[in-house]
């Protein structure tokens, strides 16, 4: 059966309403929600909310939204890596399919909107299909403290979710005290050939503007409204733009920026001045842009400003992990997050 489909979904037709909610086995209360001691199956309805359920409740989490990537090993439980793929709702029409969903018996939906416009679609669609909802803001990286208490609370672990809660305040003060002028000017290249990027001030591009560097590529209205990002530009544009550096999470982009001759002439490529961006267990920046940020805006503060003195980058990267995760990273797995360039 298929997991995403493009055509209409059966979670949107409400003929269907009374056959898919049969399938729920588990009793399900309504939009006030089970008791949080009962709530033992969670569905994240999108990239953003899964991870963080992946971290912080794996015991809990039904399923994916797409396959997790084999970088996760080592930093998810295993029993949460091998759970089903299900679907989500996050942008380009991408839905879950209703059967294999409920068949997951899910007793909760933790939904967002962080990454597209689809908020409103699957709350109406859990509702269709008598899942209860929480909503969480996860717009900026800011807002992880208190939607990471939020989730604790809902789910009756407040105490556990401190721990999480307190590490993503650790590290935003950090990064709230950050020189706010002079930054350098960073351009953020995506798809295949690293002529896609994101507006100034987008969420796909928030790293750039947490460590208050300067995003080249400011966008019109029409631009600025594609949640979705990835706005292209033609090459001329980007030679105009002349970033002191380039950042990507691509590989095959890290690679072209040094092997075609038509980008020699920028002045990051001849100084070498291409960052790839750390992609274990999840990648650091964006797509999506998870919890994952504020580690990767001290990575890439980091880079930018060899010799700082401000903080012990892997110090901190020890300490995010054993609150946030729950575990300290190995030297190897440190190295394959600080050195991604090192394996392309």
């Amino acid at each position: 059966m298929a997991i995403l489909s493009s055509v209409v979904n059966p979670v949107f037709d409400p003929r269907r309403r009374r056959g898919l909610a049969m399938l729920t086995a588990l009793p399900l209360m309504a939009a006030g929600g089970a008791r949080a001691d009962n709530v033992t199956r969670v569905y994240g309805a999108n990239p953003v909310v899964t991870w963080l359920l992946a971290v912080l409740y794996p015991e809990r989490l039904i399923g994916w939204n797409f396959p997790p990537a084999a970088q996760a090993q080592g930093f998810i439980e295993p029993a949460a890596l091998e759970l089903p793929v299900v679907g989500g709702f996050f942008g380009q029409g991408r839905m879950p399919n209703a059967e294999s969903l409920l068949a997951q018996r899910p007793q909760l939906a933790v939904v967002s909107g962080a990454t597209s416009v689809a908020l409103k679609r699957s709350v109406e669609a859990m509702a269709v299909l008598n899942v209860p909802t929480l909503t969480l803001e996860l717009e900026r990286v800011d807002e992880y403290p208190a939607a990471i208490r939020q989730l604790g609370e809902r789910l009756g672990e407040a105490g556990r979710m401190q721990r999480a809660a307190q590490a993503a305040e650790h590290l935003l003060a950090i990064i709230r005290a950050f020189p706010d002028h002079g930054g350098p000017s960073v351009f953020y290249a995506e798809q295949h050939d690293g002529l896609a990027t994101e507006c100034r001030g987008s969420i796909h591009s928030e790293a750039i503007r947490l460590v208050n560097a300067s995003n080249p590529h400011v966008c019109g209205e029409g631009e600025a409204s594609q949640r979705f990002g990835m706005v292209r530009i033609d090459r001329e544009t980007l030679l105009s733009y002349d970033p002191d550096w380039i950042l990507t999470q691509s590989p095959a982009i890290y690679r072209g920026f040094f092997n075609q001759p038509a980008f020699s002439m920028l002045s990051a490529v001849q100084a070498g001045r291409v960052l790839l961006a750390p992609q274990a267990p999840f990648p650091w920046l964006d797509r999506p842009p998870s919890f994952m940020r504020l580690p990767g805006a001290l990575w890439l503060f980091d880079r930018l400003h060899a010799g700082h003195g401000r903080f012990d980058l892997e110090a901190e990267l020890q300490r995010f992990f054993g609150d946030f995760y729950g575990l300290r990273p190995t030297a190897a797995q440190m190295a394959a997050m600080l050195q991604p360039e090192e394996r392309v």
